[in-house]
């Protein structure tokens, strides 16, 4: 799997959160979707730093909710790759290549819908609805 850049954000988000660097992402997309519901850009190291804090406090309330939503986000995004990667290689008509091509996608389907259908369940577990 390819690694992720970090964000220019991670080294804030780290120092004042103390997440593992693994968790740096989400609380990033945490900021931005939930805290600031904009983009980070424009916030002053203070603000990014309490909104940080406030992301961490919010993952911290339905950590594996937040985790399932990650989940479903990176199979999303795996599927989307292996389906434009399957467009290019039938032109090849490499039949092989197709075929493993094919039962990967239909695995990230999988994936997809398994991690979907888990979101309702972890929004009742901690009561989000």
């Amino acid at each position: 799997m390819q690694l992720q850049k970090a964000s220019p954000y991670a080294p804030l988000i780290a120092a004042t959160t103390g997440a593992p660097t693994n968790r740096l992402a989400l609380l990033e997309n945490l900021m931005r979707d939930e805290i600031f519901h904009s983009t980070l850009d424009w916030q002053s190291a203070e603000e990014l730093a309490d909104g940080a804090r406030r992301a961490h406090d919010l993952y911290r309330s339905s950590p594996a909710y937040f985790d399932g939503l990650e989940i479903l986000r990176r199979a999303e995004f795996r599927l989307s790759l292996l389906e434009a990667k399957l467009v290019k290689t039938r032109k090849s008509n490499d039949t092989q290549k197709i075929a493993d091509l094919e039962i990967r996608v239909r695995l990230a389907h999988e994936s997809v819908r398994v991690a979907r259908e888990a979101i309702p369940r972890l929004e009742a577990f901690y009561q989000l609805t």
